[in-house]
């Protein structure tokens, strides 16, 4: 049996709508809504590097024949990639296993991945999308370079260092065009980088020169909201996010809240003991998961507390959707079972599966699916997915607005969100929607009044460089 110890989601994307940063490459790239990260722990090495299995010997001998006539036969003008090519039989080894959690990374994904869990990267800290053959900003980052030297959403940038960025983004989609800028414009800190920004408003051309930073990935966002609620937002679990939680959870205490909202929706998920201090935040000592393994046993992971704040008795609801996943149904999972929550909003993503992360010699990685995690009352929720106590969908138009990680506390008040209004009803009026009648549409500090229309927006890659 395999334990797990420092675990973490990590993995596929599906595409589609989401608001989650996935690194391509070492850069971040939003999609927006969509698939989920599998979970993953550490894996101690099981065989030395250079054996050969036993009872796999046969079956080698003929994959090291094709490599053979490869290398003396195969018809080629420049020389034999035998990097890639061993790549490449990685991969299709892992893939013939029909697990989409089990996967490799070469060791500038791996890299990427690490970077963005661990809470922080370097660069001018803004968020940028490619869009109708523009390079624009889309938002900087809160406290960043880039806001202090007074970059603005809309501004378009034209230059990095003096070369034009048209030529290199052409043919890239708007995902790979936003990836390529943001590892374009990214570098490390202390070193400046000079971005030549059309600003549409003033009709007005001018160099930005932007000392590039450290820019911390916050991952947890609070604001008390009508009716003396407490917003507590969580995009990821990252390294950082417990400390994050702890600070956001002493500030809203602090103003005695009459309930709490804890918003996990298009959370992928992130490191297991971070879902652990999560939980035990909210609930007493006891089981935080159970995990599965092939030979049928079962093993508890309990939650953690390590000194932090304790929220046992304020009403609580939590929003759910299918971009919540991983880590974020150990957390939702946790709160039903312990009957600690009113969950809220949609059927979360169903990713119940842990993998093992083994780092192998070269800097690379691979994930292998190890075991299943269940609820703790014994729930599985792999490709199920867990449903809310109370269904309130999404309206089309407001998908394209609840852009998690993107959203400051400041701009709560102005986002039409129909399952945050409806959690602060329940919370302060115990009022439920009718179901299946149309939930209303409005804004997230009105309770009361009539939903304003909303206007789609269109769905588009972004990259924070």
């Amino acid at each position: 049996m395999i334990k797990t110890s420092r675990a973490l989601a990590l993995g596929t994307l599906v595409a589609g709508l989401v608001a989650i940063l996935a690194f391509v490459g070492g850069v971040a790239v939003a999609l927006r809504w969509g698939g989920t990260l599998p979970l993953v722990a550490t894996l101690a090495p099981t065989v030395p590097a250079n054996t050969t299995p036993a009872k796999a010997a046969n079956d080698f001998k003929v994959f090291w024949e094709v490599w053979e006539l490869i290398d003396t036969q195969f018809y080629h003008k420049e020389p034999l990639n035998y990097r890639k090519m061993t790549y490449g039989a990685i991969e299709g080894m892992l893939k013939s296993l029909g697990d989409d959690y089990t996967g490799f990374d070469e060791p500038v994904n791996a890299a990427a991945r690490q970077e963005r869990l661990s809470g922080q990267f370097e660069g001018i800290g803004a968020y940028v999308e490619f869009k109708d053959g523009k390079l624009l900003i889309v938002a900087p980052i809160e406290e960043s370079p880039a806001e202090k030297a007074g970059l603005l959403a809309g501004d378009q940038v034209l230059k990095v260092d003096g070369q034009d960025m048209a030529p290199q983004l052409d043919g890239l989609d708007p995902a790979e065009a936003a990836a390529k800028a943001a590892s374009i414009i990214r570098g490390p800190k202390g070193t400046p980088v000079v971005l030549t920004v059309f600003r549409a408003d003033t009709n007005e051309t001018r160099d930005f020169t932007i000392n590039r930073d450290a820019i911390p990935l916050i991952s947890v966002r609070t604001k008390m909201l009508a009716g003396k609620i407490a917003y507590v937002q969580v995009s990821e679990f990252k390294e950082t996010t417990t400390a994050e939680l702890d600070k956001a959870l002493t500030t809203v205490l602090e103003q005695q809240p009459a309930g709490l909202i804890l918003d996990l929706r298009n959370n992928p998920g992130g490191y297991l003991n971070t879902a652990r201090e999560m939980l035990g935040r909210f609930v007493a000592d006891g089981v935080a998961l159970q995990e599965e393994f092939s030979d049928g046993s079962r093993s508890n992971l309990d939650t953690l507390n390590n000194g932090g704040p304790r929220v046992l008795d304020l009403p609580m609801v939590v929003l759910t959707n299918g971009g919540s996943a991983s880590a974020s149904e150990i957390v939702v999972g946790g709160l039903r079972d312990h009957k600690r929550a009113t969950l809220l909003g949609e059927k979360t993503f169903g990713k119940g599966s842990v993998q093992a992360l083994k780092q192998l010699s070269d800097k690379s990685s691979a994930r292998i699916t190890i075991a299943r995690w269940l609820t703790p009352n014994g729930d599985q929720i792999h490709q199920k997915g867990i449903e809310p106590h109370v269904y309130v969908p999404l309206q089309q138009e407001e998908q394209y607005r609840v852009d998690l990680p993107q959203r400051r506390p400041s701009d709560l008040a102005n986002v039409n969100d129909s399952q945050l209004w409806w959690a602060i009803k329940t919370l302060t009026t115990n009022e439920r929607p009718a179901f299946p009648t149309p939930t209303p549409t409005v804004a997230a500090d009105d309770t009361s009044a009539a939903p304003p229309e909303a206007t789609p927006a269109e769905p588009t890659a972004t990259a924070t460089p």
